[in-house]
């Protein structure tokens, strides 16, 4: 069952965080005084680099109903990005990540994800018509280390493939492999 026109180009499911980097280059993250802010989570960044480029691209997540969540959205927002299927969640706060640049193979960082907003998607924030709108489906590995969201990517694939919808898989370390094609 394909769609005649699709209209996204690409939806990523997945990791979308707010990154502070260390703005004191060198330095361990105990030594740090200041940072910047800037979209992160492996999912975001590429929602957000294929939207600049000119893609029709969309994130599917969720973000905390806070501050930092409404910053992720903006930024998405800002470069086109689709976000109509960034849920915003009242229960889970928007996963944060600090880090550092010590050295140019040095990159310390800790995750402040614990029961975050983007580790909180389910099957039922998968809408059926909003995959069968994408000509390919974009995950991450994370959110299938987990049985909820490992559900929801799975609801997402058998989606794609019932739409003629292609899909592939970026592990975290920024390999991509293609894992299904509908």
């Amino acid at each position: 069952m394909k769609s005649k026109k699709k209209k996204l180009d690409l939806i990523c499911l997945g990791r979308v965080a707010v990154d502070l980097y260390g703005q004191q280059i060198g330095a361990r993250l105990e030594e740090m005084g200041s940072f910047a802010k800037y979209l992160g989570g492996s999912s975001g960044n590429v929602a957000f680099g294929t939207a600049r480029l000119g893609l029709a691209s969309a994130m599917l997540a969720r973000v905390g109903d806070e501050h930092m969540g409404r910053f992720l959205r903006e930024e998405l927002t800002r470069v086109g990005c689709d976000t109509r299927y960034l849920i915003t969640d009242r229960e889970h706060l928007t996963a944060l990540v600090l880090l550092g640049i010590k050295d140019q193979e040095t990159f310390p960082l800790i995750f402040y994800r614990e029961n975050c907003a983007d580790m909180a998607l389910t099957r039922d924030d998968i809408d059926e018509a909003y995959i069968a709108s994408a000509r390919c489906l974009a995950i991450t590995g994370t959110h299938l280390s987990h049985p909820k969201t490992r559900d929801a990517v799975l609801t997402a694939l058998g989606y794609a493939r019932q739409h003629g919808c292609q899909s592939a898989s970026k592990n975290d370390q920024g390999s991509a492999s293609k894992i299904d094609q509908g």
